[in-house]
């Protein structure tokens, strides 16, 4: 497997566990250009210029060409600040491999800095996958990125919401493997009262027969200590904090009214027994016509509103760009294909749709045909593409 399959099924990971389908979709949009980077470098054909560009300097000149026009210089928070950091906050005597990052600048505006690495503690190495972004202010408990994964998605072995002393939230959460072989994550999640969050996440891999590690390389407490160190506070000055307070969180109440009115006709849809507490988000079973699937819905008001960056085109990132669509009355909207691996090399697929409605209203949808112990089959899901583009589009959500 090499090193940029290594970090995709990575991103993949990391995505399972993210906490609602925009943040899914940010790591997703991550591997696609991390892909496309690769691409490009093998292309050219020169592996000397591809480490030059993944450290963020200018070119240099291949001995048989001509004098080009130099690359300007890299900005002070980019690719080499966001890897060396990550390599700095390392504990000392493991084995640090494959160090890598992106800025905003050589990706699109809109995106966030992420660094990654492998870390060998001398147990087996761990991938850490870090994370930066911006959270509208005061911090409440609407804001989806504070929020446990959703239990229908992944298999949660805990998940602990703090809120600190001096006002900052903390979320630890670690995964269970859904089958022989799968993954285990640890997450540590940090919001300083001002919306600096930095994630970081670590994925163990494992293989039929060979379980993945039980204890991850880095105990929680240490993963906490590199997402809430002071020294990734030069990275925000590329992610200036938001103008705008996020809007009240909505209720699981009136996240189910919104959802049972924007079912297609037929449609039934059933939340389980669990409560449906965490704010914006709704989860259950959907059927229609003999088909049945598993539903999960997240909905912000105002979304992203604020921020430097045009809501819109934070949208079109999500989604890849060429994805996105525009409706009549205004709305952005996108239906992605995801493959999901599963044991034993199996694969399924699940549906990611978002909508941003003109009104300033995210809503985003995760739809798949669910097998045994998490497992995600090939089976079509029980709506079409374009009913649930009907439902994520539909006039209940603004008034949620």
């Amino acid at each position: 497997m090499t090193s940029e399959e290594d970090f995709a099924r990575a991103l993949r990971a990391s995505a399972d566990h993210a906490p609602e389908p925009p943040t899914e979709l940010f790591a997703l949009a991550a591997e696609r250009r991390g892909r496309t980077r690769v691409r490009r470098r093998r292309t050219a054909g020169a592996s000397t210029l591809a480490l030059v560009a993944a450290a963020g300097c200018a070119l240099t000149l291949l001995p048989d060409r001509s004098p080009a026009t130099p690359a300007p210089a890299a900005t002070p928070v980019g690719q080499t600040f966001m890897s060396d950091t990550l390599s700095s906050l390392m504990p000392a005597g493991g084995r640090v491999t494959d160090l890598s990052g992106t800025s905003p600048d050589d990706l699109q505006p809109g995106h966030t800095p992420m660094a990654w690495l492998d870390y060998d503690d001398g147990n087996g190495p761990a991938r850490i996958l870090l994370t930066i972004d911006r959270l509208p202010t005061p911090l409440n408990d609407g804001a989806a990125a504070l929020q446990c994964p959703d239990t229908l998605t992944q298999p949660t072995a805990t998940c602990r919401l703090t809120t600190r002393p001096d006002g900052s939230r903390l979320i630890t959460t670690a995964t269970a493997p859904r089958w022989d072989g799968d993954d285990r994550i640890w997450t540590v999640t940090y919001a300083a009262p001002d919306g600096r969050m930095v994630s970081a996440t670590e994925i163990a891999s494992g293989r039929p027969g060979h379980p993945a590690r039980e204890q991850p390389p880095l105990a929680q407490e240490r993963l906490l200590n590199v997402a809430a160190s002071d020294s990734w506070r030069p990275a925000f000055a590329v992610l200036p904090a938001s103008t705008v307070p996020p809007a009240a969180p909505v209720g699981g109440a009136a996240m189910l009214a919104a959802l049972n009115a924007a079912l297609p006709a037929g449609a039934t849809f059933d939340p389980g027994t669990g409560a449906q507490d965490t704010p914006g988000r709704v989860h259950g079973t959907i059927s229609l016509d003999g088909l049945t699937s598993r539903l999960v819905v997240s909905l912000e008001h105002n979304w992203q509103r604020g921020f430097p960056v045009d809501p819109s085109t934070r949208f079109r990132n999500l989604a890849f760009d060429k994805n996105v669509s525009r409706t009549p009355d205004g709305s952005l909207l996108f239906v992605n294909n995801v493959p999901l691996p599963g044991p034993g090399g199996t694969q399924g697929a699940e549906q990611i749709a978002g909508a941003l409605l003109p009104d300033g209203t995210m809503v985003t949808a995760k739809i798949w045909t669910c097998g045994s112990d998490y497992q995600v089959t090939t089976v079509p899901p029980a709506l079409s593409r374009e009913q649930l583009v009907a439902l994520i589009t539909a006039p209940s959500w603004p008034h949620a």
